[in-house]
């Protein structure tokens, strides 16, 4: 987004100056997106509020709305809910900003009802991201609305609509996406006891992500394939995806989802009636939770990108 900020700055005729104070709200708004996408929340926040005051102080509405944007989506990922919420509705108030920023404001705040546990409402939100947008994130937006019905039981809703953003995804060339729709659709098939099927989409989707690397998505594709297998009676296939989406997670720094992949590997082997293997993963899980609490919330970021676009 922000080079579609600053593309009427460039062209055949010699453009005016900008001010000043735009042109470091800018920049702020950049090192901000960048410091987020590197980990580091607390230069991300310094940055994006930087950003947030130049851009007010002169109504750069775009930038403005941008920082709000990215504001929101990082206070969502480490979990306070109650600062994202007020970031997003500031956003959503801008009147003015074109499409592109509209359906992405709509999205965020969809993606912020859903962790509050607001379902409905969420949904809502997904839709009129769907119908604001206009570039190539149709997709996206419509995965979301998939995993909103995915949340609400809705499992032929959630599969038409994830069959829906696989077109789109693979129109538009979006790798991330088209594995995140073949995840949905895999989940929907377990849920309607169609096993094999699920296995198929999920698989798929785990190629997809080893293909771009995208460690957080992999372990969850492991991660679903383990519930799946769980799920059809092939309770050694289980056990041995959740031992690989624990080396997954543990490698990628995410120790609460380690945790929780010794914790369901407990409740295998027990299954399996194998109950030293079953004692070996709860102390695992033990000696992770210490280390587990004292990770910050949503770090390593793992949920869904900085909004770079916006």
């Amino acid at each position: 987004m922000i080079a579609l900020l600053l593309a009427g700055c460039f062209g055949g005729k010699v453009q005016p100056a900008r001010p000043e104070a735009q042109l470091r709200a800018e920049t702020a708004l950049s090192r901000g997106i960048r410091a987020e996408q590197r980990g580091d929340s607390p230069e991300a926040e310094k940055q994006l509020a930087q950003s947030l005051s130049l851009s007010t102080s002169v109504e750069d509405d775009p930038t403005r709305a941008t920082a709000l944007i990215n504001l929101s989506r990082l206070h969502r990922l480490q979990h306070g809910l109650q600062k994202a919420e007020t970031s997003i509705d500031l956003a959503l108030a801008i009147t003015g900003i074109d499409s592109r920023l509209s359906a992405e404001a709509a999205y965020e705040k969809a993606l912020l009802e859903l962790a509050m546990n607001r379902p409905e409402t969420a949904l809502e939100w997904a839709n009129k991201s769907i119908a604001a947008e206009r570039g190539n994130a149709l997709g996206s937006r419509l995965n979301l609305a998939g995993r909103i019905q995915l949340v609400r039981g809705r499992w032929s809703d959630a599969d038409a609509l994830a069959r829906k953003a696989l077109v789109e995804n693979r129109s538009a060339g979006q790798l991330e996406e088209e594995a995140n729709s073949l995840r949905i659709m895999g989940i929907v098939a377990r849920n309607e006891k169609n096993y094999d099927g699920g296995t198929q989409f999920l698989h798929e989707a785990l190629l997809i992500d080893k293909r771009i690397g995208k460690s957080g998505k992999i372990a969850a594709d492991l991660g679903e394939l383990a519930e799946t297998a769980r799920k059809a009676g092939k309770l050694r296939e289980a056990a041995a995806y959740l031992e690989r989406a624990y080396d997954v997670n543990l490698a990628g720094g995410r120790l609460r989802a380690a945790l929780e992949n010794q914790e369901s590997l407990a409740g295998v082997y027990t299954a399996l009636g194998e109950e030293d293997r079953a004692g070996r993963a709860r102390e695992t899980a033990r000696k992770l939770e210490s280390q587990a609490a004292s990770q910050a919330p949503g770090s390593p970021s793992t949920t869904i990108s900085p909004s770079s676009s916006p």
